[in-house]
Formats: structure tokens, C-alpha cells, sequence
């Protein structure tokens, strides 16, 4: 099981990548850890992700302070006793992070769109007990411009591909299938409303005709009662709006395939904005094998913004 998330440049260190030695240590002191919305205590994230019980989490806006030996998020690794991948990102300090139990084998960098475009990939190879190599791509994309946004997933497909691999993502673009008539015309109210930007789903159509498979549509019963679902919709929202931005996908050449009934939503229990996307990944061969569907093990996670989705399983 493992997580994934996006990355952003910082525009002086651009593509800067660093993958750490094995932590030595369990965390014991009090700490804070930022994302671009909220300082957050490091122990009550690291209660929260050991509950997920994963082994690779996704992170997005956290902080690591080159000068301070890259805490806190050096810090987090070690609490989980894992490895990490980063990427500075959109401000000094802040970026993207993978953190892994298993071996990182490479760790990469492409921006995305044009020059003028601060956000990135960050692109990952995991060497997974039993599976061999696995390639995780995460990004977050544009927050208000669904055609910046189009430009910027279509730029991630040209360079992604050739290689088969796992898009955890922040896609902050909606599917439409997900909501009835009436919902999606709630939703279009309230960004009016508030002098939002009209909600499209161009990014998620792309990707559906590019054949990319959707972890949602494994759901399970797995449903807490924390994260509420809206009247008309048909899965749990990612974020404060309600709404699912987030999204964990396989591309179509992935030999790695979602095991039914494993996607959950789970509450980020206030260290995020966002809440916790979860899925089983296993190869493709034993997806139908029934003592896996029936006893699953671990999870993969992503956390955006501080949230977390999940995307791995493995015996």
C-alpha cells in the first residue's frame, strides 16, 4: 500500500529533488508541521496517518526546511519510520513529498504546461516487495481556471504515456457523473454565489477518454459518518465544498488494477482541508483472486493539502 500527491516548483530551485537516508528514530518531541492553510501538531498528524496504516503517503504543501535538516517533514518520515521523496514546490520550503516503507528507487521532477506555470509532477519509483517496480505520478492542479488546468493535464499525458503508472492528484476539477441534475445545479449556484468560477469537468472527461480508470468506481461500504454526502451525489466529497477533487487513477497501459470494494473516504480529523482518499492496488492477475478482496492488508495514501488519499495493497 502507498500514497501519492502533488508537487510544485519553487521558481528559484525548480525540479529540486531530495530523497533522504532511512529514518533512524521514532518521533518523541512536539512539533508543528505546515501546509499552506493550517499549522497542524505534528503527533495529531502522525496519529492520523498511522491509523490509515499505509505505506506510502502522498503529502502536498508541507513544509521541510533545508536548513533545518528538512523538518518537520524529515521529522513525519521518522514517526512513520519511512522514507520520503521531495520536491520544493511553489514557495520556499513548501512542496510535495512521498513517503515510502519500501525502497525509492528514483525520483523526478517535470514541470508542467510553460515557464510561466509554477506547478509540477512529481514522478516516483517505488520497488515493491513482490510487485517490482511501481511508478506513482502527483500533481495539483490550478485552483480556478478549468482551461489552465486542461493545458496542464495535457501536458502531464504527453510526457506520461509511454509509462504505465498510478495518478494520485489534485485535480481540483469535478466529474460530473458523480452528481444527479439537481445537485450539479446546486453546485453551479453556489460558486456564483460566492464569485467562484463556474464548475467544469473538462479535465476528468479528458482523462476518462484517454481510458484512465477511476478508483471511486471500486467504493466499498466503508463510509464514516463524519464525511457527509450530499443530497444528489453519488460519492463522498474530498473537501470542504463537498465536492470529490481528488482522485487517484491507473493509466491505461497500468498493470495495477483497484481491488473492488477498497475505495473509502476517511475524515482528515482536522489536520486538512481536504479528507483522506483511500484505494487497494494489486496486479492485475490476482484482482479477481477472492482471499484478497476478502482480507485486505494496507493502502496507499495521498495527502492534498494536507489530506490524504490512499493507493496500495500488497500481501
Amino acid at each position: 500500500m502507498f500514497s501519492i500527491s502533488p508537487a510544485t516548483p519553487n521558481p528559484e530551485i525548480a525540479g529540486k529533488t531530495l530523497i533522504n537516508d532511512p529514518p533512524k528514530s521514532i518521533l518523541k518531541r512536539q512539533q508543528t508541521i505546515r501546509n499552506s492553510k493550517r499549522s497542524v501538531s505534528i503527533n495529531l498528524l502522525l496519529e492520523v496517518l498511522k491509523s490509515v496504516d499505509a505505506d506510502v503517503f502522498s503529502l502536498q504543501n508541507v513544509k521541510a526546511d533545508e536548513e533545518k535538516g528538512q523538518n518537520p517533514l524529515a521529522d513525519l518520515a521518522d514517526g512513520l519510520g519511512m522514507k520520503y521523496a521531495f520536491a520544493e514546490s511553489w514557495a520556499p520550503d513548501f512542496g510535495n513529498a512521498i513517503l515510502s516503507k519500501w525502497p525509492i528507487k528514483q525520483s523526478r521532477v517535470q514541470k508542467i504546461c510553460n515557464d510561466d506555470d509554477f506547478r509540477n509532477v512529481l514522478k516516483v519509483t517505488i520497488e515493491v516487495p513482490g510487485a517490482g517496480e511501481v511508478d506513482l505520478h502527483c500533481t495539483h492542479l490550478d485552483h480556478l481556471d478549468e482551461d489552465w488546468r486542461l493545458k496542464q493535464i495535457g501536458a502531464i499525458l504527453g510526457s506520461s504515456e509511454q509509462q504505465p503508472h498510478i495518478l494520485a492528484a489534485g485535480l481540483n476539477t469535478l466529474d460530473e457523473t458523480d452528481y444527479s441534475a439537481e445537485r450539479w445545479n446546486d453546485i453551479v449556484k453556489y460558486h456564483e454565489e460566492n464569485g467562484k468560477p463556474r464548475p467544469r469537468a473538462d479535465v476528468m472527461r479528458l482523462l476518462k477518454e484517454k481510458q484512465y480508470m477511476d478508483a471511486k468506481d471500486f467504493a466499498g461500504d466503508q463510509t464514516e459518518a463524519v464525511v457527509v454526502v450530499a443530497k444528489g451525489q453519488g460519492v463522498q466529497g474530498t473537501c470542504k465544498y463537498g465536492t470529490r477533487v481528488d482522485y487517484i487513477l491507473a493509466s491505461p497501459g497500468s498493470p495495477y488494477k483497484c481491488l473492488p470494494g477498497s475505495y473509502a473516504v476517511m475524515s482528515s480529523k482536522g489536520t486538512s482541508d481536504h479528507h483522506i482518499v483511500k484505494v487497494d492496488i494489486v496486479k492485475d492477475s490476482k484482482v479477481e483472486h477472492t482471499d484478497r478482496i476478502q482480507r485486505p492488508k494496507k493502502r496507499v495514501v495521498k495527502i492534498e493539502r494536507g489530506s490524504t488519499t490512499g493507493i496500495w495493497k500488497i500481501n
